[in-house]
């Protein structure tokens, strides 16, 4: 696997994602990764890992957002010098 296909799995692509957005809800990732399930596997084992992070808003309706932690943005701040040099 070469890097530049490393950079387009889906859980770099969210990290990468995530590092130009900032914080952002679900549905903006869904437009990112079509598949849902593909979507709450990565951002599950992303927020195992310490990479990112959920606030929930208990307004009607409930709304998720997503961010990243300082762990997270120091990896993302890695891939995006590795995607930018490539």
């Amino acid at each position: 696997m070469k890097i530049s296909d490393l950079l387009h799995t889906p859980s770099i692509e969210i990290l990468l994602f995530f590092y130009k957005e900032g914080e952002v809800r679900y549905t903006d990732l869904a437009k990112l990764i079509a598949s849902r399930g593909t979507l709450s596997l990565n951002l599950k084992e992303l927020d195992e890992e310490g990479l990112i992070q959920r606030r929930v808003v208990t307004t009607k309706p409930i709304q998720a957002y997503y961010s990243l932690t300082e762990k997270g943005r120091g990896i993302a701040a890695h891939f995006e010098k590795i995607k930018k040099g490539l």
